[in-house]
């Protein structure tokens, strides 16, 4: 005959059933956890800014995910599926808010369950201030140099001037923004490159691009030279004369290509005085002029006249 299950056997040693159930319960949870894994990753966090403002200090832009769930599971997960943002737009005045980080589950995460997502920090402060744009000029940031006898004339930037934008504390005192290094080493001819440019500060951003064009036109080297202590020569002076007393010193001052001047040497340069005009002996005042290899300009000189005395030569009457 068998045993009716009655109330009161039920009760019977009631206190034994519910720690038992409760132990049954509690090694189900403990197993399912025991089971689950953690991954860690970090993301960008995404902000959303109120119009006309922008970020004025440097602030957190990545945040430490924690993904907790089947091992197999969250593995399968893609660090572009878990997004984190900081939402700014109500506030439209400057100041500091500190504002909480919200995590939102794309694509390969909103199939994984149990999936628990956990950010580090829950909060960030943002410094908010006010946008300000402007046109600024563009600067070649010129380095090294051409070989020797070349030099940079005339450059082009294209464009020559960007728009800036940024909070207005770190646009103050902006009035251009530089180029990379633009390299003039073994350049001998005209030359275009494309080179980037510069921020002037992490939180401006350079609107519609930040590479240009430098185009370089590369030229010999005109250089300028004085040369001192210049012999001055006598020319045609008739032989039945002499000059009392040596002709004085002088200077010329040129300007040339680099390579014509490297290779003159001082006697390559004269003021010369033409006496083919004396008849007789006595004082004159010639002109004199400079005479310089081909290729030179001539700047300045001196003396521009000399003064000599003429007298008969030692056996002219003879």
């Amino acid at each position: 005959m068998r045993n009716k299950l009655t109330p009161q056997r039920l009760l019977q040693n009631w206190p034994a059933k519910v720690l038992s159930l409760a132990a049954a319960v509690l090694l189900v949870v403990f197993n399912g956890v025991s089971r689950l894994e953690e991954r860690y990753f970090s993301v960008p966090v995404q902000i959303q800014l109120p119009a006309d403002h922008v970020p004025g200090a440097a602030y957190i832009q990545r945040v430490r995910v924690t993904l907790r769930g089947d091992g197999d599971a969250i593995f399968r997960v893609l660090e572009d599926d878990v997004v984190a943002t900081i939402d700014l737009s109500p506030h439209n005045n400057e100041g500091v808010y500190r504002v909480p980080v919200r995590v939102e589950k794309r694509g390969t995460a909103l199939d994984v369950d149990p999936l628990e997502i956990r950010v580090e920090p829950t909060e960030i402060s943002v410094t908010l201030e006010q946008r300000e744009r402007r046109s600024v000029d563009v600067m070649p940031s010129i380095a090294g140099f051409p070989p020797p006898g070349y030099q940079l004339g005339q450059y082009q930037l294209s464009p020559s001037a960007v728009e800036l934008q940024g909070p207005r504390s770190r646009m103050e005192g902006i009035t251009s923004v530089l180029t990379e290094d633009i390299d003039l080493a073994g350049r001998r001819s005209d030359f275009a490159v494309r080179v980037r440019l510069v921020r002037p500060d992490p939180l401006v951003q350079i609107i519609g691009g930040d590479v240009v064009e430098f185009r370089g036109m590369v030229e010999e080297a005109v250089v300028l030279n004085t040369f001192d202590q210049v012999e001055t020569v006598l020319l045609d002076l008739d032989p039945r004369f002499t000059i009392v007393s040596a002709l004085p010193q002088g200077s010329v001052r040129v300007q040339g290509r680099q390579f014509d001047l490297d290779g003159i040497q001082p006697q390559d340069v004269q003021i010369v005085v033409d006496a083919s005009g004396i008849t007789a002996p006595g004082t004159y005042q010639l002109p004199a002029r400079p005479d310089v290899p081909r290729g030179l300009l001539v700047l300045r000189y001196d003396p521009a006249r000399i003064e000599i005395e003429v007298v008969p030569s030692t056996g002219a009457g003879q």
